[in-house]
């Protein structure tokens, strides 16, 4: 069901296999030491035709033989992409290019925001996936073989879920707004940091009635769109974009986030915000 790689050597030779593979399957396991700090124990790659789970913690240096994580021209097709891409940045102290993450998709398509990948394989492919070593030490060696069964687990219906959102987003008008939630993966903490200064003044009573009125507008959004209003705007990010609106004003607060998200609130947004008069 899968191939262990151990050596140096061995992952050199499949890091040759990947760069020729037009899209890969990953998937990490890892242990966080500390809040900022985590170690990269596992990597497992599915290519289409075979598993391959990575020892992480026996090869040293792998910044030279894994170039197919930064390949441009193989798709790298994650479930949730940001714990793994600390992960593996601890790893190889480089980020991974050409990513498609299926929860994300699935977002887009209007699904759950942050649905598991094995509630998504059961949702969209109706086959069950074990969690049971979910919260296993994947620093110890050796590997039971139950760990190394989930491991490859998780990689093997990942493509089969790539295949079909891609089916799904092919009857949207959806796709450059996928591509472009995608290109901003690795730096989605991409929101401008509020000013201290604020360039309008507003009672607080009136910024609350904005952001309820705010979340309305993404709610609305969201179901006329059919995505999920949590992708388009969580409340986190609603407060964030109308605090840089006070402090910057609306054109330049929305360079901070994607040109898809921008064209679908910029206008009911204009309207919001000059009926309070602060723009």
């Amino acid at each position: 069901m899968f191939t262990l790689v151990e050596t140096f050597e061995d992952l050199t030779f499949l890091n040759e296999e990947l760069l020729q593979c037009p899209y890969i399957a990953v998937d990490t396991e890892f242990r966080r030491t500390t809040k900022n700090n985590m170690k990269l124990a596992l990597m497992q790659i599915n290519d289409s035709r075979e598993i391959y789970l990575i020892d992480c913690l026996g090869i040293k240096d792998p910044k030279k033989i894994c170039s197919f994580l930064t390949c441009p021209n193989t798709k790298k097709i994650f479930h949730s992409f940001r714990e793994d891409a600390e992960a593996i940045y601890s790893w190889t102290q480089e980020e991974v290019l050409n990513i498609y993450d299926t929860q994300v998709a699935n977002s887009l398509l209007g699904g759950s925001f942050s649905i598991s990948y094995q509630d998504l394989v059961n949702e969209k492919l109706g086959l069950k996936i074990g969690k049971e070593e979910t919260r296993t030490n994947w620093l110890r060696r050796p590997l039971s073989e139950a760990q190394l069964n989930y491991a490859a687990s998780d990689v093997y219906y990942l493509i089969d879920l790539y295949r079909l959102q891609k089916e799904e987003f092919s009857e949207t008008n959806k796709l450059e707004w996928l591509e472009e939630e995608l290109n901003r993966i690795p730096t989605l903490a991409s929101f401008l940091e509020t000013p201290k200064e604020r360039l309008f003044s507003i009672q607080k009573k009136e910024e609350k009635e904005i952001l309820i009125e705010f979340n309305n507008i993404v709610n609305k959004i969201s179901k006329i769109e059919e995505i999920n209003p949590t992708l388009l705007f969580s409340k986190q990010k609603q407060k964030i974009l109308i605090n840089n609106i006070l402090s910057m004003g609306l054109d330049e607060a929305l360079k901070g986030i994607t040109e898809w998200r921008a064209g679908l609130i910029k206008k009911p947004l204009s309207i919001l915000i000059n009926s309070y008069r602060v723009s």
